[in-house]
């Protein structure tokens, strides 16, 4: 099928540009539908052998349409050659030590869906208006999951396990268009109440990644002044890089004073002294490092295999915290599992170096992103900010679970969206026409295909829950 020179196409199914653009919007509109319902659905479970989610199923068989979209983003080559070590170091890892059925197929299963979820997300948040769709459908998901099929924790914290990520995520697609692109402060403001919330609810972990956001948000109003860049800054970087440290530090020294001085309430208060050793509240609060690290070190390339469990690493667990003078108390990890509350040092316990590889490298991305995104102007910023934030928080210090994987892939392909704007380029909302012998992504002016690789595109637009003791 052709174009002419008249502007009309040759061929049976489109005759005029009108009747091409109506059908690119059906095909958007479907799209668009599925961004939202995918994830919305995503706590609809079933067992067989282990925990299946429904939208991980439907994203798979989906993929060969989703795949047929032409404003999708290509699937980057090094996520594929990552993902591929990951899995081959985790089937070997398995036959070495003799790893059970039900272990090694749950283990294996987690990382094809890593893979068949993140093709499915590259299309469905390929545009502005579908990555806020999604996270509104993410936003969904935790609402309609409380009411309908609530987990064992909801019943007793259902701010922290069904409302709070809801009210994140769609705060943070509110406020990703024309109204917090116009009024940043009023987003600036949101994140910073938001996340003061979060800590007197006691949900640690959502509250300082929300005033994470909000620092950062401040600091984007200040330095945003450019609308795309041909290059990298490496000084530009190191200063974010230096910012985004200091902001961590900055928030833990306040939670500190006001968690230790009865601001954020009694059982904060509480919670905040007996996590309180050694090395602070951050280790007392994601202590299994004491162990996993030693699982990594007794085992540093294969791994202990799927689902690893040994007693000697609860047991360790508890004595370092007792030398460190933190409160040892019961938790997920006295099944027998190797403690390892954190997507990098399970995979790493799990599958060996190439696990832990690859969320080092994803660990990388969001940072570089967030260490050159701060002085650009985006609507999409927010969002993007946001959901890097998360991704950052728990790739260090949240199990990677049935019920993260949607949320963890949507936090890579945003952070892929989100480097393509610091190189420059256009990524919206699929116009209604297009000439034929137009890029559907133009070419930014550092050069480069656009697969994630090199080339970036601009996006001005026309969880488990982080943590389990936070």
């Amino acid at each position: 099928m052709n174009r002419t020179a008249s502007g009309t196409w040759s061929g049976d199914r489109l005759k005029t540009p009108r009747l091409a653009a109506q059908a690119t919007r059906v095909s958007t509109t479907a799209l668009d539908i599925w961004a939202f319902l995918l994830p919305a659905i995503s706590f609809v479970q079933v067992t067989v052998v282990g925990q299946l989610i429904v939208s991980e199923v439907l994203a798979a068989v989906m993929l060969p349409w989703l795949w047929g979209a032409k404003d999708r983003l290509r699937m980057p080559r090094w996520f594929l050659l990552l993902w591929g070590g990951w899995l081959v170091s985790q089937i070997v890892t398995d036959v070495v030590m003799g790893s059970g059925f039900a272990d090694y197929s749950r283990g294996w299963a987690a990382i094809l869906f890593t893979l068949t979820d993140f093709a499915a997300v590259l299309v469905l948040v390929s545009t502005p208006r579908r990555a806020r769709l999604f996270a509104l459908g993410l936003a969904a998901s935790g609402v309609l999951g409380y009411f309908i099929a609530p987990n064992i924790f909801a019943a007793g914290d259902p701010w922290k396990w069904a409302f709070a990520g809801s009210v994140g995520f769609a705060l943070a697609a509110g406020l990703s268009g024309a109204t917090g692109a116009r009024r940043p402060l009023l987003t600036i403001a949101a994140f910073a109440v938001f996340g003061a919330l979060n800590l007197l609810l006691g949900f640690r972990s959502l509250g300082g990644v929300s005033l994470l956001a909000a620092g950062y948000l401040v600091l984007g109003a200040v330095a945003g002044k450019r609308a795309v860049a041909s290059r990298y800054s490496t000084l530009r970087a190191a200063a974010g890089l230096a910012l985004l440290a200091l902001s961590v530090v900055l928030v833990l020294q306040l939670y500190d004073v006001a968690a230790s001085g009865g601001l954020l309430g009694s059982a904060a208060q509480a919670k905040y002294e007996t996590q309180s050793g050694t090395f602070g509240v951050l280790l007392g609060g994601r202590s299994e490092v004491l162990a996993s690290s030693q699982a990594i070190i007794d085992s540093p390339i294969l791994g202990h295999g799927s689902w690893a469990d040994d007693l000697e690493y609860v047991d360790l667990l508890s004595e370092r915290l007792s030398s460190l003078g933190y409160e040892v108390g019961a938790g997920p990890s006295d099944v027998g599992l190797i403690p390892a509350h954190s997507y990098l040092m399970q995979s790493w316990v799990w599958a060996g170096v190439l696990g832990g590889i690859f969320w080092l490298a994803i660990l990388g991305i969001a940072v570089w992103l967030l260490a050159n995104l701060y002085s650009f102007r985006v609507d999409l910023a927010p969002l993007i900010v946001f959901s890097a934030m998360l991704l950052l928080w728990s790739i260090a210090f949240s199990p990677y679970g049935s019920s993260t994987r949607i949320g963890a892939t949507y936090g890579i392909a945003l952070c892929l969206l989100g480097l393509r704007l610091v190189r420059g380029g256009t990524v919206n909302d699929p116009p209604a026409r297009r000439s034929s012998g137009a890029s559907r992504y133009p070419q930014p002016r550092s050069g480069g295909p656009a697969d994630g690789r090199g080339t970036t595109s601009n996006l001005r637009s026309a969880p488990d829950q982080p943590g389990s003791r936070a």
